[in-house]
């Protein structure tokens, strides 16, 4: 096979060692200060002193989608790219209803978290193929 594959189905959707790197460098950041942006809204911290986390959470967000789409174009309509979406839709609710800020950063981690952590078969089924791919 070309590229040093093996026919293992495995081999071809295998993420390079950076990648993974990259992955686990940003998901911790990610976790870590959208923690304090959340943790900083429970406790009614004005948004001006938030600012900076609520950026950085979505940088980092952002870093995490380009790494997914760049390992898998098939992330958008898959489970896990589902959850990506809701994941990343319901927190931009917040500027329509502020009122609901906590409840919404409640779901938004829950989705976080289930999305992350979903058996393979719904993480990579895909609503396009109607089957699991990649």
């Amino acid at each position: 096979m070309t590229n040093g594959t093996t026919g293992n189905s495995t081999a071809k959707n295998h993420r390079p060692a950076w990648m993974r790197v990259a992955d686990n460098i940003l998901r911790t950041a990610h976790i870590a200060v959208a923690g304090i942006l959340f943790g900083g809204s429970v406790f009614e911290v004005p948004y001006h002193d938030l600012g900076i986390w609520h950026h950085l959470t979505i940088a980092t967000g952002t870093g995490l989608l380009a790494l997914e789409l760049r390992h898998s174009l098939n992330w958008p309509h898959q489970g896990r790219g589902m959850m990506g979406i809701l994941h990343i839709g319901i927190p931009g609710i917040i500027h329509l209803r502020p009122d609901l800020t906590v409840p919404l950063l409640w779901a938004t981690t829950v989705l976080g978290s289930v999305g992350s952590h979903m058996p393979r078969k719904f993480r990579h089924w895909s609503i396009l193929y109607r089957k699991v791919v990649d």
